[in-house]
């Protein structure tokens, strides 16, 4: 059934234009004011984080026309002389009670509107700041390597001892995010149960080859946003998933992408895997430079590549990325002094500083290679 206007069945005193219209524009504007206040995202909580929120309330409560006060205003006393002077104007009262209350709605979004804009201004300047924090790789030497039938000394211990003294030199140097390799499974348990302000990708999540190749990062620090891996040719050319993950600053909204890889080693077991290293290698640069290209987001890399000059000027030859350890950027290759096969690189945007290799006793047999890495630009 159609829906009759009653005004063209009942004639009646036309009504003024604002009468009409405030209390629809009105409820067009409340939900536009509750959009807004959810528009800028997570930010801080407090009596003022969501002022568009209360000025909802405001402006809904003002949605309806207040009754007229006072001695009627519609009327004329003078009269014009034809009999009607003292006839009200239909409707007069409440149609500028109706308009007041539009006005007042207007103001309070319009005021809703700047202290928004301020917050989210805030919001942006909070992520342009430099962030600083230490990142490190580490081979932690696979618990199958010491345990029985391993191929290692008996002055190493197993790994449950070994897995103290890593996790304790983690938090001696202050390591905010590592990438590991040679993390098999039951040190992934172990990590995961005594060094639970750390957070893990991708975990056991992907099955017991690339849980070897695990990113943690300290979860006061930073906060997982995206993730996903690339099928890196392992000994032989197999190929095994290794992380990419996308990690936010908790505290600035910072961004920077995260990538770590293990690339075979040439042993009498495995063979030589120089080929297998030089694609992993040529993979892992082209995704990483085209993942920064995308939209200037800060990349930064570690991992046992099982190389040294060589892996250095294949990262550093196109000028994005750069050594946690020195070294030239750009086609000239001029590597740092010293080298480990253990790296941490960084795009452009990164800036490292207190770059140490840091001897790791019995509980590896590589080093720990950490630095501090400062966020310079990007989103």
């Amino acid at each position: 059934m159609k829906h009759k206007d009653p005004s063209l069945s009942e004639p009646g005193p036309s009504r003024p234009r604002a009468q009409v219209w405030a209390p629809v524009l009105v409820l067009l504007l409340v939900p536009v004011v509750v959009w807004a206040s959810f528009f800028s995202g997570p930010g801080p909580v407090g009596p003022s984080a969501d002022p568009a929120s209360s000025e909802t309330s405001d402006a809904s409560g003002s949605g309806s026309a207040e009754p007229a006060t006072g001695e009627d205003s519609g009327r004329s006393g003078d009269g014009d002389g034809d009999g009607d002077g003292d006839q009200a104007e239909p409707g007069s009262a409440d149609g500028a009670s109706a308009e007041a209350a539009l006005n007042r709605s207007v103001r309070r979004f319009r005021a809703a509107q700047r202290r928004l804009a301020k917050r989210v201004s805030k919001q942006l300047e909070a992520r342009t700041q430099p962030v600083s924090f230490r990142v490190a790789s580490f081979n932690v030497l696979g618990d199958s390597h010491t345990g029985p039938g391993g191929n290692k000394p008996a002055s190493y211990p197993d790994a449950g001892p070994r897995m103290d003294m890593a996790i304790s030199m983690l938090r001696s140097n202050g390591i905010d995010v590592v990438g590991f390799q040679e993390f098999e499974s039951t040190q992934h348990n172990m990590f995961a149960a005594r060094a639970g302000e750390y957070s893990l990708y991708p975990g056991l999540s992907l099955g017991t080859k690339s849980v070897r190749f695990n990113i943690a990062w300290r979860s006061s620090m930073f906060r997982l946003v995206e993730a996903h891996t690339l099928p890196i040719p392992y000994a032989g050319g197999s190929r095994i998933e290794m992380p990419v993950v996308l990690l936010e600053s908790t505290t600035t909204g910072r961004r920077a992408w995260f990538a770590n890889f293990h690339n075979p080693a040439d042993t009498p077991r495995l063979g030589n895997n120089a080929r297998w290293r030089a694609e992993a290698a040529g993979m892992e640069i082209a995704h990483l430079t085209a993942l920064h290209a995308e939209d200037g987001t800060p990349v930064i890399v570690t991992g046992d590549f099982n190389e040294r000059a060589e892996i250095f000027c294949r990262f550093t030859a196109g000028g994005v990325f750069s050594s946690a350890s020195g070294g030239s950027t750009g086609a000239a290759c001029a590597p740092p002094t010293s080298m480990q096969v253990d790296w941490v690189f960084g795009s452009t945007g990164v800036a490292f500083d207190g770059y140490a290799a840091t001897d790791s006793g019995r509980a590896s047999d590589h080093a720990l290679v950490h630095a501090q890495a400062t966020l310079t630009e990007g989103p």
